[in-house]
């Protein structure tokens, strides 16, 4: 008897009745694990390595596939049923809180549209202030190093004004980096954290060929990877001849 064969009859062994000793009935999952635990077995009987050279081991091995494929896809069937409670009662959950956290963020999003205007005030003011400091740490700088490089090292008096002028500068320049660092904010940081702005940069290709030139000279893997992938969705979608592709043919079992 082929291992088809023992399959087939083992599958037609009566099941116990009422009062049988063999402990309680399997759940759709026990099932599953023995029918695709039982055909895997048989796989690998079937599937050691040698060649199929002949119909009936060709037929053998093509039923014990369909075999299979009704195993897993009943097994697939049974997890689905099995998951729908636990989706259905998550789904539950999710419409008791939908219009809740809807109308939080209702309110949330007028917050920030108040917010707004104000804080972009400040901002602008802030950048203002940080780069007038940062104009006069530059100058500062600058004058401290003209007067240590026109210093006399032999003059004590003129080294003492240079060295002064250079830690006047290093205090402004530690004064302009705050400033930088200082956005605008609002609110008690004591309840949350302070609500502040973010600058969002936004990308618009207004010349293709141009940052295709330098996505080519600067990112080419990045570039390449793409181009396999639209490659490979316009040759699934039945494109032959493509410049630059080379379009290879493969059989699959089905």
């Amino acid at each position: 008897m082929n291992a088809i064969a023992r399959i087939q009859t083992d599958d037609a062994q009566p099941i116990a009745g009422i009062g049988h000793n063999g402990g309680p009935a399997p759940n759709a999952f026990e099932k599953a694990e023995a029918e695709v635990s039982k055909l895997y077995e048989e796989a690998s009987l079937w599937l050691d390595g040698a060649k199929v050279d002949s119909q009936e081991l060709a037929d053998g091995i093509a039923n014990l596939l369909n075999m299979l494929r009704a195993a897993e896809k009943a097994a697939d069937a049974a997890r689905t049923a099995e998951k729908e409670p636990h989706l259905k009662a998550g789904r539950a959950v999710d419409a008791q809180y939908k219009p809740v956290l809807e109308r939080a963020k209702l309110a949330a999003d007028a917050c920030k549209k108040a917010l707004a205007p104000w804080l972009q005030k400040v901002e602008a003011e802030k950048a203002a202030a940080a780069e007038a400091a940062r104009r006069e740490a530059d100058e500062k700088r600058k004058a401290a190093e003209e007067a240590i490089r026109s210093r006399d090292a032999a003059n004590l008096e003129e080294t003492a004004a240079a060295e002064a002028l250079l830690k006047e500068a290093k205090k402004a320049d530690a004064a302009a980096k705050k400033a930088e660092k200082d956005g605008a904010k609002a609110g008690n940081s004591t309840i949350g954290r302070a609500v502040s702005t973010r600058t969002i940069y936004r990308a618009e290709v207004t010349d293709a060929r141009a940052f295709a030139r330098h996505v080519w000279a600067n990112h080419a893997a990045e570039l390449n990877a793409f181009l396999d992938t639209l490659a490979a969705r316009l040759v699934s979608a039945g494109s032959r001849d493509l410049p630059g592709v080379t379009v290879h043919t493969e059989t699959t079992v089905v």
